[in-house]
């Protein structure tokens, strides 16, 4: 069975509605919307935790699934055929936001 993510969900002054909070924290620290198709990843997997080095905004749902399944594999050993490929992601820089924009 697939474990549930929880999500901080804040109400969005501008319109009105509830929304995640780690993407209107991303639109902030970009100084733009984030685009349609855009997601925010947890660098360190905890959907709680929402300070801005470990938030990394990825371009599509396919390449966030890609960049998820090479870092369960480099967890239980398995090795990548081209691991400069998750450098970016695995990296533990000061403003992800900014610096890996993929």
């Amino acid at each position: 069975m697939r474990k549930s993510k929880s999500y901080v969900r804040v109400q969005d002054v501008r319109t009105g509605r509830r929304r995640q909070l780690h993407r209107m924290l991303a639109e902030e620290l970009l100084g733009r919307p984030l685009l349609s198709g855009e997601v925010v990843h947890h660098k360190d997997g905890n959907s709680l935790n929402n300070a801005p080095s470990n938030l990394m905004v990825l371009r599509n749902q396919s390449y966030h699934a890609h960049i998820e399944y090479h870092l369960r594999c480099g967890k239980r050993g398995m090795p990548f055929l081209f691991p400069e490929l998750l450098y970016g992601v695995e990296q533990q820089r000061p403003g992800t936001l900014f610096e890996h924009l993929h």
